[in-house]
């Protein structure tokens, strides 16, 4: 049984790599021109802007800004040498 769990995993393995070895392929291939993709741009629909700001919302809220102490600690004095 772990002969065969082991055989699958392996399986996996190289498809993933043969998938991901294709991904690099194709982005190359847009990249450079080889690969045309802008009939098949055009027919992508629009994103929805509002979906965009709710992750943008969400990032801003997660993260409190730095207190007053821990900016001026931040302050070097090679910096306030720069500045005389």
């Amino acid at each position: 049984q772990s002969a065969s769990l082991d055989r699958v995993t392996d399986t996996a393995r190289r498809e993933m790599h043969a998938l991901n070895e294709f991904r690099t392929r194709l982005i190359a291939d847009v990249v450079t021109g080889k690969l045309d993709v802008r009939e098949v741009a055009a027919r992508l629909p629009d994103p929805d802007p509002l979906a965009e700001d709710d992750s943008i919302e969400e990032l801003e809220t997660d993260e409190e800004p730095p207190a007053e102490d821990e900016l001026s600690a931040e302050q070097t004095p090679e910096h306030e040498e720069a500045e005389v």
